[in-house]
């Protein structure tokens, strides 16, 4: 977490505040390090698609999903339903 106190940490009590200007920059530096930080953070998902076989653009998982349509997915649905339901039933 970003910590920047809103005023520096003196004990004297003529202290006036903050300019303007000061407390502009302030909030410019920590939308900058929150830019960083997403970027990192993007950058981190996308080298780890890269490495993972399986996701990613170019996985495994992303080339079977792009060759079945939704009808295929159902009734693949419909026979792994009909092909458990009698496990469940024989157990009882």
């Amino acid at each position: 977490m970003i910590n920047l106190p809103p005023y520096p940490k003196t004990d004297t009590s003529d202290w006036r505040g903050l300019t303007l200007r000061e407390i502009q920059m302030r909030r410019v530096v920590v939308q900058t390090r929150m830019e960083i930080e997403k970027y990192r953070m993007g950058a981190g998902v996308e080298n780890l698609k890269r490495r993972t076989p399986l996701l990613g653009s170019s996985g495994m998982v992303s080339r079977v999903a792009g060759v079945f349509s939704f009808a295929e997915y159902a009734f693949m649905a419909f026979k792994v339903i009909r092909w458990v339901m009698p496990l469940f039933r024989k157990g009882r």
